[in-house]
This record gives C-alpha cells, sequence and structure tokens, in this order.
C-alpha cells in the first residue's frame, strides 16, 4: 500500500500509521517516525495500528506463509513495547478477522484498546478521515536504509533527530534495577539470537566457548537476555518491556542483528554486534548511535565479519555470497533459518572468540 496525499495545512492533521509484526522495528524504526511527527506537526493526532502477537498456523518451519495476526503471545509482542511511546493519541490492536470498537478484546498492563479488523482498517483506509495514511511495513532491499525508507513514506525530512528509544515505566525501570542489583559486576549479556542457527546467528558451540571465556576472564557468569531466559522478580516473571529494562543496569550486551540487539542498544546497553553480508546502515547499533540517551559515553562495537561484494542479505532465498563455490557445494543451504554447516553459513560464523573476547577486554577498561 502507498501513503496517501501529503497532509492538509492544518493545525492538527491525522495520521493513521500501521506496523504489524517486527518487535525489533517497534524500536528501531518506528519510535523516530512518531517522535519527527509530533515535532513537525505538534498539534497532530497519531492512530498507530499494531499487533498483540501472531500465531503460525502451518508450524514453525518455513516459509511461514500461514499466520493468524491477534492472537497473544511473546508477553504481548509489539503492542505492549509500544503501549508507552508518549507520541501515540489512539493505539489499536490488529486482529486479522475480529473486530471490538468497544476495547473488550485486547487488554494490556491494566489498559484496554480497540481492536481493528482488516476489513474495518482498509475501511478506515479509505474514509478520508486521516490526512495521511502511513504504511511502515515494507520490504526492504540490501542497499535500503530503513530509516530513511520509514521516513520518505512518512513525508518528513531526515534533518530529524532520530528519537531511537524504549520508553519504560518507573515501575519497569524499579523492577529491573532492583533485580540486577544482585548480579556480580561485570554484567556481561549474551543475547538470546547469538546462539540462533539461522545465517544471523553465530555458531551455537563458539556460544558455549564465550560463556567459559568469560568466566576464565571475569569470574562471572554471562547473563543471557530473551524469551527463553526472563528473569523472575518476586516470584512472577517479568513482561517483556521490564525484562528489557534490566538491559539498562547491565556493562556489556554481545549479540547479533536481531530484536534483541535493538532492545540492548535503545535501552542504553553498550553492546558488541557480530555481524557481516550486509551494509552496516542497515541496522548496526555501531552505525546508529542513540543521541536520546542522557550519557554520551555509552558506545557501540562491530565486529565484521569477511565478505564478499556485493554483499547480500542473507534472509532469503538464496545462500550467501559470502561463501566460495567450494563452500556452497558441501553447506547444505536450505532456508537462511537452515543454512547448513556452522562453520561456512556466513562471514559471521567464522568470527572467533579470541577475536570477540578482545573487543570485550578494551570496552572494559
Amino acid at each position: 500500500m502507498t501513503t496517501s496525499a501529503a497532509p492538509a495545512k492544518s493545525a492538527s492533521p491525522k495520521f493513521l500509521l500501521r506496523h504489524v509484526g517486527n518487535m525489533g522495528d517497534m524500536i528501531f524504526i518506528v519510535p523516530p517516525v512518531l517522535s519527527a511527527l509530533k515535532k513537525t506537526y505538534p498539534h497532530c493526532h497519531i492512530t498507530f495500528v499494531t499487533s498483540w502477537g501472531y500465531k503460525h498456523t502451518a508450524g514453525l518451519l518455513p516459509p511461514f506463509n500461514q499466520t493468524i495476526w491477534g492472537q497473544r503471545n511473546q508477553s504481548g509482542h509489539s503492542l505492549h513495547l509500544i503501549m508507552t511511546n508518549p507520541h501515540i493519541d489512539q493505539l489499536v490492536h490488529w486482529h486479522d478477522k475480529k473486530l471490538s470498537l468497544n476495547n473488550r478484546l485486547c487488554r494490556e498492563d491494566e489498559r484496554s484498546f480497540p481492536t481493528w479488523s482488516k476489513a474495518y482498517y482498509e475501511q478506515q483506509v479509505k474514509s478520508g478521515t486521516y490526512d495521511k495514511v502511513i504504511e511502515l511495513d515494507f520490504g526492504l532491499s540490501a542497499t535500503d536504509n530503513p530509516i530513511t525508507r520509514a521516513f520518505q513514506l512518512s513525508g518528513l525530512s531526515l534533518n530529524n533527530p532520530l528519537n531511537y528509544q524504549i520508553y519504560f515505566t518507573d515501575s519497569d525501570l524499579q523492577k529491573a534495577e532492583a533485580l540486577t542489583a544482585k548480579f556480580p559486576q561485570p554484567r556481561i549479556v549474551l543475547l538470546e539470537s547469538l546462539a540462533h542457527p539461522s545465517t544471523r546467528g553465530w555458531d551455537p558451540a563458539k556460544g558455549k566457548q564465550l560463556t567459559a571465556a568469560i568466566v576464565k576472564e571475569y569470574d562471572v557468569e554471562p547473563i543471557w537476555f530473551g524469551a527463553k531466559f526472563n528473569h523472575f522478580f518476586l516470584g512472577q516473571p517479568l513482561s517483556l518491556r521490564e525484562n528489557i529494562a534490566t538491559l539498562r543496569f547491565c556493562t556489556v550486551g554481545i549479540g547479533v542483528l536481531s530484536g534483541p540487539l535493538h532492545f540492548a542498544a535503545a535501552a542504553g546497553l553498550p553492546t558488541i554486534t557480530l555481524y557481516c553480508d550486509h551494509p552496516l546502515r542497515r541496522a548496526a547499533p555501531a552505525f546508529f548511535q542513540n543521541p536520546t540517551l542522557p550519557d554520551t559515553a555509552v558506545k557501540h562495537r562491530t565486529i565484521l565479519g569477511p565478505h564478499r561484494f556485493p554483499m547480500t542479505i542473507l534472509k532469503g532465498g538464496t545462500a550467501s555470497l559470502s561463501l566460495t563455490p567450494a563452500e556452497l557445494a558441501t553447506q547444505n543451504f536450505t532456508h537462511w533459518s537452515n543454512p547448513g554447516r556452522q562453520s561456512t553459513k556466513s562471514g559471521l560464523a567464522v568470527i572467533t572468540v579470541d577475536e570477540v573476547m578482545t573487543v570485550l577486554n578494551d570496552m572494559l577498561k
């Protein structure tokens, strides 16, 4: 869907934005757009539509071609992450089929939200109620800058500061600080997707080696962060936002391009990103410094694995161009989430534990 005409020169234009499904984008792409809209049009009204979670009906294997959006999972998913954003005037829960304008279907953190079905959303798009409709669910090529693309679709100037952050409540931060106070220093976080077998992941075996190296060097166990490693506070599991808030009180995080990496950078945690194959402007925190963080000393590092030009995005249907023909012949590559041999799945997989420890030691000086 393309955007509608530019907003009328009204004192209070109305915007309708939609981004249904990517949790990382709720930190990396959406907040800068919302903030820039409010800066450009201080009295505008923003209606934002997003998901409460999703469920794959065809199982959890590729090609992920059958999904039902709207059911709650992953701790409330995107709606839970964006509901504290101060630039949204009306937050709407997306469901593919169900409609509930009386807020009876979606309740999150003691707040209730209206639910729009796909059919009702399409009616709203055509209703003429909004001065501009902005679709933030868009595809990207290897050379696209996602922030540039989002700002262009929104009709915004790129001179606006990139307000790249997550908005925690006081309660989120209080719980997180109380819990992490018990963790020994330095608090080194390994972000969950680091150990994924996909082309975006590193190597699960090296994850174990890195853990051992950290224990040997610093006499502390690293803290794993992610859906499989949720913290508990007073016997209750932390919410998604509360769990992310713990990262603000840690020392450094190590990860790969993923939602957890965006969470860490937006929370104010210095990161080490293991990276390869596509341009840094795609998403690496070392490129997108967060100007909203009060601590200007927060730095990010990127370890770039070997690659061959032209660079490509590995989350696709073909094998990485970073592999030689001989490597491809024995790779057993079937899909980005099932890329075959760990040692040659991409230029990222060959980054060594020693290289990571060298950068970590330098950051912790």
